[in-house]
């Protein structure tokens, strides 16, 4: 993203702080200044995130060829699925706080009103869901714009052994044990009481969204890590929120695997005793064949699986998408859609807090066969 770009958003933001009705307008300016350059600035990795639970509210717009439509256990399956382009995706800023370049996370809070949407008048919501519908109506037959609400799962005892041994330490020995006498972080870590009462409130925030502002569009997709601590931070967040749909549990949403205990999942006879309402994608094998003792996955190979859950996620005909996941998985989407690199607040509780980020995402899909691997190691 160049100069123009930055200058744009920064502007923007000053001006709608001032009038939050401006908000067409300002999508508008952003969008000519997007069009000028095909750009993006190299993302920073951010090292330490504060350990807690957010939400990534995502308006997307997406050119791509057309595909059939699956259903979403076979779509998720483990063959391979015949698509052509290749799907890029970059941020698109306009509609939330958290979207400008320069967002203070602290000066936002850990629970900015409204998710951080910049709408300020009475029905909010109402007025957003008017807004997708019209920039789908005109968008052309190969670009639609979708709305992903992003969570990181609720703190867990792994974070609470990370945060007291440091990263160097943790993987040198103790994230290779599966505690220390005290705690205990593996295999397939649990959430904490405080990690509870992240997604409780979370769920709190949800229910009171639904009674404001015209009601906040509800994800009709739903998608969750297959570890356990988001697992249970999927079931109480969206706890009397979408009852009516069923989640589809996906691998490649799982945290780096490897080395770490913390990060070895349960077999998947367990965790369907536990939750038998939630759908595997197909070829979710019974055993965790991901996780090796001595080995942790590289960065680089997150960011490729979470780059084809992107790209599948995308061709689904639903416009409001949901999934839980993790550190690394929401890390992966910030760098894939260029959006700028917005900071958990840290503070003494460590992150213990609740925090949300909304973005809007581009995509494009460029000519010519391709393929995407679905389920598994990509």
């Amino acid at each position: 993203m160049n100069s123009d770009i930055k200058r744009a958003t920064a502007d923007l933001g000053t001006r709608l702080e001032k009038n939050p009705g401006d908000v067409e307008a300002g999508f508008d300016q952003i969008q000519t200044s997007q069009s000028s350059t095909t750009s993006r600035p190299p993302q920073k990795s951010t090292a330490k995130r504060v350990i807690g639970y957010f939400i990534l509210l995502a308006v997307a717009s997406f050119v791509y060829r057309t595909i059939p439509e699956y259903n979403l256990s076979v779509l998720w399956g483990a063959s391979e699925t015949q698509y052509r382009g290749e799907i890029e995706y970059s941020a698109v800023p306009g509609f939330f706080k958290q979207s400008i370049w320069g967002a203070n996370a602290t000066e936002l809070g850990p629970t900015p009103k409204r998710f951080g949407l910049i709408d300020g008048h009475k029905k909010y919501w109402r007025t957003f869901r008017q807004k997708i519908k019209k920039l789908n109506h005109k968008s052309g037959k190969h670009t639609t714009y979708k709305v992903l609400f992003l969570g990181r799962h609720g703190e867990g005892y792994h974070n609470l052994g990370l945060n007291y041994y440091g990263e160097d330490e943790w993987d040198r020995k103790w994230g290779r044990l599966t505690g220390n006498g005290t705690i205990t972080w593996g295999p397939d870590a649990k959430l904490t009481p405080n990690g509870i009462k992240q997604a409780e409130r979370v769920n709190a925030l949800w229910k009171n969204e639904m009674e404001n502002g015209g009601g906040i569009p509800l994800p009709t997709a739903l998608f969750v890590s297959p570890l356990r601590r988001a697992l249970y931070t999927f079931n109480y967040t969206f706890d009397g929120v979408v009852e009516s749909r069923t989640p589809l549990i996906v691998e490649n949403l799982r945290d780096a695997y490897g080395l770490r205990t913390s990060d070895w999942r349960h077999n998947k006879t367990w965790i369907h005793e536990r939750f038998p309402r939630y759908e595997f994608e197909e070829g979710f094998t019974e055993s965790d064949e991901l996780w090796q003792e001595g080995k942790r996955e590289p960065t680089e190979h997150v960011q490729k699986r979470v780059k084809g859950v992107l790209d599948k996620l995308f061709s689904l005909s639903d416009t409001y998408l949901a999934l839980v996941a993790h550190d690394k998985v929401l890390s992966a989407t910030f760098n894939l859609t260029g959006h700028p690199d917005y900071d958990v607040p840290t503070g003494a509780l460590r992150a213990l807090m609740t925090e949300y980020d909304m973005i809007v995402f581009k995509a494009t899909a460029s000519e010519g066969p391709g393929r995407i691997g679905v389920g598994g190691a990509i």
